[in-house]
């Protein structure tokens, strides 16, 4: 057990795009394994909560890069609880590249539900994870609420069988597709992701359809809004890109 702890991942071909860099939906995929992998060793891992009917689910997070990593690369990833609030636990992340440059941060807001109701669980019923907090923030804080968003339709979506998880809802990483998919090849040939946050607002299940809107706030800035047909308003999202130079001839 341990209240701060490092992960190391090669990256490998599923990783990657079509540019050959690590994926926003990789990416997230590592920082929530991290995130994981630290629970079940400190004791209070998703499978650990589910013998007592309640479950882990993520209500916010932000990804802060440097730069992607590409197919050569590993990612080293080192994770920690900052603080336990009634409701909503804060764990951070420091990500670093093969040679032990940090290239990111990350940091994420969790609650517990009953797995039955559906409804939050208050976290001084995990007193265990207490012993846990590192006292330590990252340079880009909390994540925050992302505002309402009005724009055009950008994307549309159907939850099906391959989409759900082991919390009978669409997969986290279901939605970071859902909004990567809003942009085309050449978009990203000269754009890279220098930045991802989302908030996730209601569940959505199987069968659920939905359009996610797109705005863009200021160049390379957008905010994301996913609704449904039933739910309404059940996620939102930013991603922030930096515009790759332009070699001069």
């Amino acid at each position: 057990m341990s209240a701060k702890k490092t992960y190391r991942y090669e990256i490998e071909a599923q990783d990657i795009d079509f540019r050959r860099r690590l994926s926003l939906s990789s990416l997230t995929n590592f920082v929530l394994i991290t995130a994981g992998r630290n629970a079940d060793e400190n004791g209070f891992g998703l499978l650990e909560l589910q013998s007592d009917n309640y479950t882990w689910v993520l209500s916010r997070l932000v990804i802060d890069m440097d730069r992607m990593p590409d197919e050569s690369d590993s990612l080293v990833i080192d994770t920690w609880i900052e603080k336990i609030g009634t409701a909503f636990t804060t764990r951070n992340f420091r990500l670093f590249d093969g040679s032990g440059k940090v290239i990111g941060h990350a940091a994420s807001s969790w609650a517990v539900i009953d797995m039955l109701s559906r409804r939050s669980v208050m976290l001084d019923t995990l007193p265990g994870m207490q012993q846990f907090v590192v006292k330590e923030s990252t340079p880009i804080g909390e994540p925050g609420r992302i505002p309402n968003v009005s724009g055009e339709e950008a994307n549309r979506f159907q939850v099906k069988y391959s989409d759900i998880d082991i919390n009978s809802h669409a997969n986290s990483l279901n939605y970071i597709q859902w909004f990567s998919d809003c942009f085309s090849l050449d978009f990203y040939r000269s754009h890279h992701i220098r930045r991802f946050e989302v908030n996730f607002l209601k569940e959505i299940v199987f069968g659920d359809e939905g359009v996610v809107y797109r705005q863009e706030i200021s160049p390379g800035d957008y905010l994301f809004q996913m609704e449904t047909r039933d739910k309404g308003v059940a996620c939102r999202a930013r991603i922030l890109f930096d515009e790759v130079p332009q070699l001069s001839l």
